[in-house]
């Protein structure tokens, strides 16, 4: 499994450069966990974001798992009742 550390902020500035940073990441019959430990911030477009590297994954028939999402994007995730949509592993779990 390949695991990719993300850190700082995720929001409508910073997406557009860590989606072209992404284009190959997910091969077929690959897992990848991305783990969000380092996330600083996180807005709406963060999280649409993830969705986008979900489909991306998918796409590609590859597996992708979320790690360490930080409060503040579980909140998000949560208030938008996506949870049962993204992949998420809370510290680990």
């Amino acid at each position: 499994m390949a695991t990719i550390a993300i850190s700082g902020e995720l929001d409508a500035a910073s997406v557009p450069a860590r989606l072209r940073e992404s284009v190959q990441w997910f091969q077929s019959g690959q897992s990848t966990a991305i783990d969000l430990a380092g996330v600083t911030r996180a807005d709406s477009a963060g999280i649409a974001l993830l969705l986008e590297w979900l489909r991306q994954a998918h796409a590609a028939k590859a597996d992708l798992s979320f790690h360490n999402p930080p409060p503040q994007m579980r909140a998000i995730i949560d208030f938008c009742a996506l949870g049962d949509v993204l992949p998420l592993n809370d510290a680990d779990a």
